[in-house]
């Protein structure tokens, strides 16, 4: 009996830390897609207020970095945008992820922009726009 007992508490213990390993893997993986998603969800509503010809709207995006670049001329905020695709993104340090878009122009083709967001205390703004080439 006490032979039963002490092999139930070691199963116990050995399902308890295989738990405890499983959650400590899992749990960063799905942090990090969260704050994917909450990027590619700052990146769609700016992008959309390009192509909507919303100024006001998509300059709230912006840090001031960004809205520097915008005043010199460095990219274009609102133009002809008909569509954009996200070609490729990266996370570049803990509070930083960078995208290359694709954007689609009514009848001028298309060009790629590198978009940079940070994250400023829970949120994410565009921190940079480069375009490419």
């Amino acid at each position: 009996m006490f032979l039963a007992i002490l092999i139930a508490f070691l199963a116990i213990g050995i399902l308890a830390w295989q738990y405890q390993r499983i959650e400590k893997e899992r749990l960063p993986a799905l942090e990090e897609k969260i704050e994917k998603r909450s990027t590619e969800d700052v990146l769609d509503k700016f992008m959309q207020m390009r192509i909507d010809k919303n100024e006001k709207g998509a300059l709230r995006y912006l840090t001031e970095g960004a809205v520097q670049q915008r005043d010199q001329a460095e990219f274009s905020l609102l133009d002809n945008f008909e569509s954009y695709e996200i070609l490729q993104s990266e996370k570049v340090d803990e509070e930083k992820y960078r995208y290359v878009v694709k954007i689609y122009e009514e009848g001028m083709g298309d060009f790629i922009e590198v978009i940079t967001l940070i994250k400023i205390l829970d949120n994410y703004y565009i921190d940079s726009v480069q375009i490419a080439g």
